[in-house]
């Protein structure tokens, strides 16, 4: 969900002043993520689980979202409000409450190899080394949106690095028809698969147009 949360006021306004029906997907999303579910064996079998360090009360205004945008529906796994201010030592909220659920889904389904799909604009590159690190052989590739600032594409470029020695892939992407052609290069989606994310990245553009977003530029998302 577009949310622009590198710029605080601008996101302040988009998550303050907008219902489901007028927030915008990422271009192509939605179609990249029904076919990760439909997989290879075309069964649509493939769960989905949507983590965020959003608060709970935003968690009717992203199911309907997840609903109106035909995005494949999973459990949302949000955070509670802190009353109290992290000391200093402590990891950052967004860093301790996803890694604690991401850890605690690794471990309810020890069976289950996961894609893990994140944006530059936060920790998730970092979080999900440390996830790779714990759960060795269980995450078959990482994607992390670029919201185009530089240091934070560099650190990607570093952690993706370091992950080489894992043999887990993790690509900094400008959109989700570069992350769906790599997913279907290593037999995670259809090859057929990548017009239908094209199409659908160009109906998401010309609909952006009529909206005062500025685009996948700048935002970062709600939910990863």
């Amino acid at each position: 969900m577009q949310t622009s949360a590198t710029d605080l006021l601008r996101m302040a306004r988009i998550v303050l002043l907008r219902n489901a029906r007028s927030r915008l997907p990422f271009k192509g999303v939605a179609e990249f993520y029904r076919q990760l579910q439909l997989g290879r064996n075309g069964k649509r079998n493939n769960p989905f689980f949507y983590v965020s360090s959003s608060p709970w009360n935003l968690y009717d205004l992203l199911e309907d979202f997840l609903q109106l945008n035909e995005i494949p529906p999973g459990p949302l796994l949000l955070r509670d409000m802190a009353l109290k201010r992290k000391q200093s030592t402590d990891a950052s909220e967004h860093h301790g409450h996803k890694l604690k659920e991401i850890d605690n889904l690794l471990l309810t389904y020890p069976t289950l190899p996961f894609v893990l799909i994140g944006d530059s604009g936060q920790e998730d590159a970092n979080i999900y080394r440390e996830v790779v690190r714990r759960h060795p052989g269980r995450i078959l590739a990482i994607y992390i949106r670029d919201v185009n600032r530089p240091d934070r594409a560099t650190l990607v470029e570093q952690v993706s690095e370091d992950l080489r020695a894992d043999k887990v892939e993790m690509l900094l992407v400008q959109d989700t028809v570069q992350a769906a052609k790599h997913a279907a290069n290593t037999g995670l989606i259809f090859q057929e698969a990548i017009p239908a994310v094209e199409q659908e990245k160009q109906k998401d553009e010309a609909a952006s147009d009529d909206t005062e977003l500025d685009g996948e530029g700048s935002g970062a998302p709600v939910m990863q």
